[in-house]
């Protein structure tokens, strides 16, 4: 399925995910704002697409990727915080703790990274193990590099280029890692699990450094969010130039395609490549 059909079908599928989570409003509405605050639903859509590949059953494709897009919204939601990039806008909205409170934010974004246990552990009991136990080892990566992340900006370690390289690894590529294997793990595809996780690295690791050449060049209509935030974030263009950095992410997407080629994976290498310049466009 095509991204752009895919979003309206997923975020309809995904209201209906929140009518049934029995939280208590004051920390539900704003995760259901941050949730429905725009987003390309890249990770849900990679899920889906690897997923049917696989012939996965439709309904559990959805969940585990409303699981994965939730841990992404928490993981924005607590990335805009005063202490860390003090945002007011994210995808053209107020950030949650403009629209609510910081306090509410700080607990949203706590909710949005233990939820996904919670609805692991709905699936079967061979399943839930094998999602929870990659999910750890996602969110621990993911963490680590939202660290280094700050630390790099203020200053408090001087990163060379990999060190750079290892940020994007943990900080982006970690959930794109999940969603590009989480679907051969369950299947106890094993050589699949680690081919696709290198494509996800590869994928992240581009998505990343495309990410960040548009907050270079964009502006807030374009990209949405306040990029004079963005200024002493350290990157691949401190390092090297952006047809320098464009050409390493370039190469990178190329990998992932050809893992997905190895695989046979071919309906959706023609989706990633049109979705190509969505990436670097928005």
């Amino acid at each position: 399925m095509k991204i752009n059909d895919f979003k309206e079908f997923f975020d309809r599928k995904s209201k209906r995910f929140f009518i049934f989570l029995d939280i208590d409003d004051i920390i539900k509405k704003p995760l259901e704002y941050s949730f429905f605050s725009g987003g390309k639903r890249l990770r849900p859509w990679i899920i889906y697409n690897i997923g049917r590949y696989y012939n996965v059953d439709e309904e559990k494709l959805l969940k585990i990727g409303f699981i994965i897009e939730i841990i992404h919204t928490a993981s924005l939601i607590h990335d805009d915080l005063p202490a860390i990039d003090n945002s007011e806008y994210r995808r053209g909205n107020k950030t949650n703790h403009k629209k609510f409170s910081e306090w509410q934010a700080i607990l949203t974004g706590d909710l949005g990274f233990i939820l996904p246990f919670k609805l692991f552990s709905d699936f079967d009991i061979n399943e839930s193990y094998l999602l929870n136990s990659f999910f750890s080892e996602t969110l621990l990566n993911l963490i680590e590099g939202e660290a280094l992340d700050v630390a790099f900006e203020k200053k408090l370690l001087n990163p060379s280029k990999d060190d750079i390289k290892k940020m994007y690894v943990k900080k982006t590529s970690s959930l794109f890692e999940f969603s590009f294997a989480c679907i051969p793990l369950i299947l106890n595809k094993n050589d699949d699990f680690k081919l696709l996780k290198i494509a996800g690295e590869n994928f992240g690791v581009s998505f990343q450094i495309y990410d960040d050449i548009k907050d270079k060049f964009g502006n807030f209509e374009e990209v949405g969010k306040d990029l004079n935030n963005d200024i002493n974030k350290i990157t691949f263009l401190n390092i090297f130039s952006v047809m320098e950095a464009k050409k390493y992410a370039d190469s990178l997407f190329k990998e992932t395609l050809s893992i997905l080629s190895e695989l046979k994976i071919f309906k959706f290498i023609e989706y990633l490549e049109e979705i190509k310049s969505i990436i670097e466009r928005k």
